[in-house]
């Protein structure tokens, strides 16, 4: 079996989440991880040396939105129209196409919400890679993912034909809880060595990610205002060390890390598995 990862990152705009980048970087290189990056375009503007240096060192460069973070009601649901959700992306495609010299093709919702128009405004824009359905995830209540539908759906990447636009869906993986930082940082060792354990046996590649804010002090960052406190519990430079400890426990598996470019022309070419005319 070709057992992989996708080391994603979603850097929401938050003034001061720029402070453990350059480490985050250096921990990349460290154990050989090209990330997939979802920059928002309020975070690449204040920081586009950091967007430009994740480019040179061929990580993967996507959209995150435009000001989410900050901006705690940016979002792509049902209830935003489509020219709402076009410009937003556009704009930030814009900025972030502007710093490093190439298009952007990989998409990442805030709050990992997307509906028909979001993934029409994609294929419009020539997206190719959308990593926002999570299968296999149940919140309770206590997140943003409490839909059984969204439970049921796909955890394999799939294609989705959007007219004639083949649009790439890389679901982020969860068994209940979702493989994330928050996991790590919320959870000993053994336990989430157990979930990824479980996850690799119904998930191929396996879909991690995290914030750059969790491994900032409080004290250094803008929390946004509205936003829910028990995220930011718990962060700091100290899950560097969680971190670390993930990925050795990676390269101890045999599992590599890869960009989503990978999968999408591993996938690109299969038959559709969802139409949306």
């Amino acid at each position: 079996m070709d057992e992989y990862i996708h080391i994603s990152v979603d850097f929401d705009w938050i003034p001061g989440s720029d402070v453990p980048i350059s480490r985050l970087y250096e921990m990349f290189d460290q154990y050989q991880v090209k990330a997939t990056l979802f920059f928002t375009g309020g975070f690449a503007t204040a920081y586009p040396h950091l967007v430009k240096q994740a480019a040179q060192e061929e990580h993967e460069i996507g959209c995150h939105g435009l000001n989410h973070g900050i901006d705690a009601h940016e979002k792509f649901d049902t209830g935003v129209a489509y020219t709402v959700q076009k410009e937003l992306i556009r704009t930030s495609g814009d900025i972030i196409a502007q710093i490093t010299g190439e298009p952007v093709l990989s998409f990442r919702a805030p709050y990992l919400q997307v509906c028909d128009t979001t993934l029409k405004v994609l294929a419009e824009l020539g997206y190719r890679i959308d990593s926002s359905l999570p299968a296999r995830r149940f919140d309770f209540g206590c997140g943003s993912i409490s839909s059984v539908r969204q439970f049921r759906k796909s955890c394999h990447p799939h294609v989705i034909a959007v007219g004639q636009h083949r649009l790439v869906e890389i679901p982020p993986s969860a068994c209940v809880v979702p493989l994330n930082m928050r996991m790590l940082r919320t959870f000993p060792f053994f336990i989430w060595r157990s979930v990824i354990s479980l996850l690799s046996a119904s998930h191929n590649p396996l879909v991690f990610y995290m914030h750059p804010a969790e491994l900032a002090h409080n004290k250094d960052i803008t929390i946004p205002e509205g936003a829910c406190m028990g995220f930011y519990r718990n962060c700091g430079p100290l899950h560097f060390q969680t971190l670390e400890r993930f990925l050795k426990y990676l390269l101890h598996r045999g599992i590599r890390s890869e960009t989503m470019a990978y999968t999408y022309f591993k996938t690109v070419d299969l038959a559709p598995k969802v139409c949306i005319t």
